[in-house]
């Protein structure tokens, strides 16, 4: 019933996840498009459902040598998310470094 209301894509919204030098590299990917539930307003939420894959993306998004931008600017992890944003992850670590 709530899908023929439309209310089920209401409650999901699109985002772009961009990856640069280490991340792209280690996770084979440059960059991809989310549906993400609007309950999921922040990047640490964003960043949280990228790590649930497992394996080389639970390594590679620790908290501990992630950057992001929201939108091509510098981004806490508390940094509200809205639909069609641009998300770009980088690494504080060197792409030579295990």
């Amino acid at each position: 019933m709530l899908d023929r209301l439309g209310l089920l894509s209401k409650a999901i919204m699109k985002i772009e996840v961009m990856y640069f030098g280490r991340p792209s590299e280690f996770l084979l990917i440059t960059s991809e498009r989310m549906d993400i539930p609007k309950a999921i307003p922040t990047l640490q939420h964003v960043l949280d459902r990228l790590r649930g894959r497992g394996g080389r993306w639970a390594y590679e998004l620790d908290d501990s040598h992630v950057m992001c931008t929201v939108n091509q600017a510098p981004a806490v992890l508390s940094a509200c998310i809205d639909k069609g944003d641009e998300i770009g992850i980088f690494s504080r670590k060197s792409i030579f470094e295990m």
